[in-house]
């Protein structure tokens, strides 16, 4: 009923390598938003020193009275900025989805692996039952799987309509908030 050492080590290894990939895929994401930050904020510098210069000097006055140019392309950068940020929550999301779906697939190895050793020193009565839970564990985990990769193509289809641009269908109201 006890993994050998060999399963102990290899179900440790995969562990250490789904969080070295999920730490990669947090810390790439981390990148990118701060990169996605600087230029927002380079960005905004350029565009508020071109308002400065074109002021001149002794128009301090004016600095209270923006044109609407400035807000316009503030607006415009803020909605870059959001939605450069979602695109990175989305792909860190997909990451982890990916990793616990592989964690889980080392912890069902595990799972397995003492289910037939117990299958092999058990009583036939035994046998049956675990054999029965064996087969509902892999019915759980495709199920799993399916879910896993209905959300990662959930994530993926909500990126690619924002990239396209397409209006999101209006919510309904519930009944309760007419």
């Amino acid at each position: 009923m006890f993994l050998s050492a060999q399963e102990i080590a290899a179900s440790r290894e995969h562990a250490l390598n789904h969080l070295l990939g999920l730490s990669a895929s947090l810390l790439h994401g981390g990148q990118r938003l701060n990169e996605l930050l600087a230029a927002t904020g380079r960005a905004s510098i350029e565009q508020g020193s071109r308002h400065w210069s074109a002021l001149g000097h002794g128009q301090v006055e004016s600095l209270t009275r923006f044109p609407a140019s400035l807000w316009l392309d503030a607006l415009a950068r803020t909605s870059e900025l959001l939605d450069g940020t979602w695109a990175i929550v989305g792909d860190t999301q997909k990451a982890l989805l990916r990793t616990s779906e592989g964690q889980i697939r080392v912890i069902d190895e595990i799972v397995f692996a003492s289910l037939r050793h117990a299958e092999k020193n058990s009583p036939p009565e035994a046998e049956l039952a675990l054999g029965a839970l064996r087969k509902t564990l892999a019915g759980a985990e495709r199920t799993l799987q399916e879910i896993n990769a209905a959300a990662i193509e959930g994530v993926e289809m909500r990126q690619l309509s924002a990239a396209l641009g397409e209006p999101r269908a209006p919510r309904r109201r519930s009944r309760n908030a007419a």
